[in-house]
């Protein structure tokens, strides 16, 4: 991005008063960042009920699977409907930041994979520490937030963490509530985050994430 600075010719020094068009331009380094939107009413309602039952599903074990952590269970009703619509969102992040599959070091293109999306099913005082995923791109969808965290300063948050060019940590904090259910994110797999704990409220916080993964098998599938 580029943009255009005037600076007023009063605080120049003296010495540089006789030049008129004086101008900086901006230059901003290029990073990778995550494309939002909201699913579809009809495919949210879907989801939803999908993971009020999520406990009738086959459960899901990751790397981050412990005490105090939230347990998962594969999306397996609602999977193909959800499947299409994250090829959409996957199209539109390749076109906002391009060649983040840019990967020098295999011989050949691969295809996609749409791994099996999973559902975090977190209650009070569980939460889940900083970490990353595997693939390429990695996607959440908020589906129920049974709290108010944007009066609140750690409690219930999601946070993306990640460095500058100076090496500073700097974080992407989002406040939810009810207002941000049927959000989805999607972001790259190696982006860390973290979920805070959410306190005082027995209802169950429901997310449904995903992986984007290159195929080794030369398979395209779902």
């Amino acid at each position: 991005m580029k943009k255009l600075l005037r600076i007023p010719l009063k605080t120049l020094p003296h010495i540089l008063l006789n030049k008129m068009n004086i101008e900086f331009r901006q230059h901003n380094f290029f990073n990778y960042g995550y494309i939002s939107t909201k699913l579809p009413k009809k495919l949210y309602d879907k989801l939803l009920k999908e993971c009020l039952t999520a406990e009738n599903n086959t459960a899901c074990t990751t790397g981050l699977s412990s005490q105090g952590i939230p347990k998962h269970y594969f999306v397996e009703k609602c999977r193909d409907e959800l499947i299409d619509f994250i090829r959409i969102a996957h199209q539109t992040y390749e076109k906002a930041f391009p060649n983040l599959s840019d990967i020098k070091m295999l011989s050949k293109d691969l295809p996609y994979k749409y791994e099996k999306p999973w559902i975090n099913a977190q209650k009070e005082n569980e939460f889940i520490p900083c970490h990353n995923h595997d693939g390429i791109f990695s996607y959440s969808i908020w589906m129920q937030i049974p709290y108010d965290s944007t009066k609140e300063k750690f409690s219930g948050n999601f946070n993306f963490m990640y460095l500058d060019i100076l090496g500073r940590n700097r974080s992407e904090v989002f406040k939810l509530s009810k207002k941000d259910e049927g959000t989805l994110l999607m972001f790259p797999s190696k982006l860390s985050h973290i979920v805070y704990p959410f306190y005082n409220n027995k209802q169950t916080r429901f997310v449904i994430s995903g992986n984007i993964v290159l195929d080794s098998n030369n398979e395209f599938s779902k």
